[in-house]
């Protein structure tokens, strides 16, 4: 242990005369320890359509994050606590910790799912309800004081308030913009229709799938997608109600920009009759283009199979082989060589242990992306 140091000098002791005083020397000033430089933690740039969904299995634990300036919104479900499939930096924003314009810092904390998710309006940002999720985060430290956050409504078919605060959302006179209104409270009724308007001067909202659309998409950007209406005009249109699908297939029409999506309870088109879904072969797990292989991170060394279906979107992968198992399955056969976006196919693959890191590369037209520790992986195999 170092401590203070002392040097004591004595006098000498003479036998004839009397002792002298010991002399003690001053003692030595204690050494200062070089000053430490605080830690900081790691900070890790992410896009603004990035969501916490690749942290579902680290309950507790924290990350900070840096969000670009100049970002575009992304969709957010909840307040406070929030889906882990919504925009991190989006929900920054509703919380007010960062804005769009100047982006910035902040940490989250992955937390459990929540039985429900409630939308608010708060700091120029609107968020959406959702119901039971598998996954949550938090911003830490909460919203910014003096923020408030105003409950948005929630509103049926009909366009009555059911609940929440009667308010105005995206500009529109009424309790919810028409062009955010979904076909939710009309699941169930398949091969009934109904008409919906959409004013002229509308704002885009967001879709899932390709003709056939699931049933939490935006009817009136839809619409727009299929070319029935347009933005600057507007219009009335009639919705044909479906049962849910396996799969709904992203695609770019009429400057809007749809996503894929997995397994969905309830759909909507504009037609009164639809394509059948195309299925993959038999025995083989069908996939969509964002569908990951975290399904499978508990048969390490197994062989699995999936079929990709043609005319794919790429999706992100972590790593060059092994992957990330929260990676695109088909995006990362692609990388691999095995399938094309243009035709699919079906991917063998072998779910794998995690691994302390994940490198990215760009091979056959995708680029892939570097990460540390992940606790899953899964290689492409023919």
């Amino acid at each position: 242990m170092r401590g203070t140091r002392f040097v004591v000098a004595l006098g000498l002791v003479s036998s004839v005369v009397a002792c002298k005083r010991e002399a003690a020397s001053a003692p030595a000033p204690a050494p200062q320890a070089a000053p430490q430089p605080a830690m900081q933690p790691a900070v890790t740039p992410i896009a603004w359509s990035d969501t916490a969904t690749r942290f579902r299995a680290q309950p507790g634990a924290m990350l900070t994050l840096l969000c670009p300036p100049n970002g575009a919104p992304g969709t957010v479900w909840g307040s406070d606590t929030y889906s882990d499939d919504s925009s991190i930096c989006t929900a920054a924003a509703h919380s007010g910790r960062i804005t769009r314009a100047a982006g910035g810092v902040v940490q989250i904390q992955i937390t459990p799912g929540q039985p429900s998710y409630q939308g608010t309006v708060r700091a120029g940002e609107t968020t959406r309800h959702y119901a039971a999720f598998p996954g949550s985060f938090v911003i830490v430290g909460g919203p910014q004081p003096g923020l408030v956050a105003v409950p948005v409504p929630r509103v049926n078919g009909n366009g009555v308030n059911i609940g929440g605060v009667q308010i105005n959302v995206g500009g529109g006179g009424a309790a919810e913009s028409p062009w955010s209104t979904s076909a939710t409270s009309h699941r169930g009724q398949n091969g009934q229709s109904f008409t919906h308007e959409c004013p002229a001067g509308g704002t885009l909202a967001t879709v899932w799938g390709t003709d056939v659309y699931s049933d939490d998409s935006s009817i009136c950007s839809a619409a727009v997608h299929a070319g029935r209406v347009t933005l600057a005009e507007g219009g009335s249109v009639t919705v044909f109600v479906h049962p849910g699908r396996g799969r709904y297939a992203g695609s770019e029409r009429n400057g809007v920009t749809s996503r894929q999506y997995a397994t969905f309870p309830g759909s909507f088109a504009f037609t009164p009759a639809v394509a059948p879904e195309v299925t993959g072969p038999p025995g083989v797990t069908a996939a969509t283009w964002t569908t990951s292989a975290t399904q499978f991170r508990a048969m390490p060394g197994s062989r699995q199979q999936v079929w990709c279906p043609p005319g794919g979107s790429p999706g992100t992968v972590w790593g060059r082989g092994p992957f990330t198992d929260d990676s695109s399955i088909c995006t990362a056969a692609v990388f691999a060589g095995r399938i094309t976006f243009e035709e699919g196919g079906v991917v063998r693959l072998r779910p794998g242990p995690g691994r302390s890191e994940y490198r990215g590369a760009t091979r056959n037209g995708v680029t892939t992306r570097d990460y540390a520790v992940f606790p899953g992986s899964f290689d492409v195999t023919r």
